[in-house]
């Protein structure tokens, strides 16, 4: 259950590589929990445990952590990643059922393979078990936190659920709903990970600054992945956004480069599905929106490593640089396909 540094390029193994001791112990832990679900319920765990990425949310708990090579790594700092990696898997069960996916990390979803019912209390399951892990810290900040982050997150998913079918959300909107979806969950992983270490406020908060605007930059290039992507390369079912009425920033940056007098006809080309994926990918593509949307992502970019000045210690800084890198990385690999 490791990320695999062979299947992932070299930036993304300067990351783990460092964290190697946490990781090892991360997936002993997660191993140790399957047995604490009922045992109807521990092969779903175990498979979505198995199916889990890259674990940047753990990363950013590990880093912010300053947990070191050779170091023999924290029970705390294991745990908290613990938590923020269940929420992660619960908040993406749920969403394959919102989006109707079929593929994720290039396996089946959980609800292809056993249906919505199922897929709906396994995310409520794993949902539970962070915050019952949550609660095991003696400092009741731990928990406070995890739990408004989870409210966050689920209340972004309520947001852009009422949006489907409505009229396009503004920018401002966009961002609002992302933030709270995906960004609170990086947020919170970085500021667990201070806070065990022992941060000042201002530290934790650029902590949370560093994380959020990675996190926002990170929605982007999956939103843009979704139109513009190649569904053997994501090793995920694209195109789910626009099938299911979400709007994203590239389609939101088409219809904001209309004039008021086209933008009727634009969304009704839309919501007829005008457009099939490749024509609609094509179509932004001619009309720039690949290149406003790369300008968005990075100044996400840019404004996480400006918080990295009033976050402490230089091995820290240095691996949340590689963090922002790597995520950099992806976008420059993708944009060129």
């Amino acid at each position: 259950m490791n990320p695999s540094l062979s299947t992932h390029p070299d930036p993304f193994r300067e990351i783990v590589e460092p964290f190697a001791p946490a990781f090892t112990s991360l997936e002993a832990f997660l191993e140790e929990q399957v047995s604490a679900f009922e045992p109807e319920v521990q092969p779903l765990v175990k498979y979505c445990f198995g199916h889990s990425g890259k674990r940047l949310r753990p990363i950013l708990v590990f880093a912010m952590a300053g947990e070191s090579p050779g170091a023999s790594p924290d029970p705390s700092v294991i745990q908290a990643a613990a938590i923020v990696e269940l929420v992660h898997l619960a908040t993406l069960v749920h969403d394959d059922i919102l989006d109707g996916a079929d593929l994720r990390h290039r396996s089946q979803t959980i609800v292809a393979r056993h249906g919505p019912q199922v897929a709906v209390l396994l995310g409520d399951t794993l949902f539970a078990h962070a915050l019952h892990l949550a609660a095991g810290f003696p400092d009741v900040e731990v928990c406070r936190s995890v739990s408004m982050a989870t409210r966050q997150v689920c209340s972004g998913e309520i947001a852009q659920t009422f949006a489907r079918g409505e009229a396009p959300p503004d920018m401002a909107a966009y961002y609002r709903i992302i933030d709270l979806k995906t960004a609170e969950l990086f947020s919170v992983s970085a500021y667990l990970g201070g806070l065990l270490s022992g941060f000042n406020p201002e530290a934790l908060a650029a902590a949370r600054a560093y994380a959020r605007h990675l996190g926002i930059a990170y929605q982007i290039y999956d939103d843009a992945a979704d139109i513009f992507g190649r569904e053997a390369q994501a090793g995920k079912t694209l195109g789910t956004d626009l099938a299911t009425g979400k709007f994203t920033l590239p389609v939101l940056s088409w219809i904001d480069s209309h004039e008021d007098g086209e933008r009727e006809a634009a969304l009704q080309v839309l919501a007829g599905n005008g457009f099939s994926k490749e024509a609609l990918r094509e179509r932004l593509l001619r009309d720039g929106v690949l290149e406003r949307v790369r300008e968005a992502f990075f100044e996400q970019i840019q404004s996480a490593r400006g918080a990295l000045q009033d976050i402490p210690g230089a091995s820290r800084n240095a691996s949340l640089e590689r963090l922002a890198g790597f995520v950099e990385s992806a976008w420059n690999a993708f944009s060129i396909r």
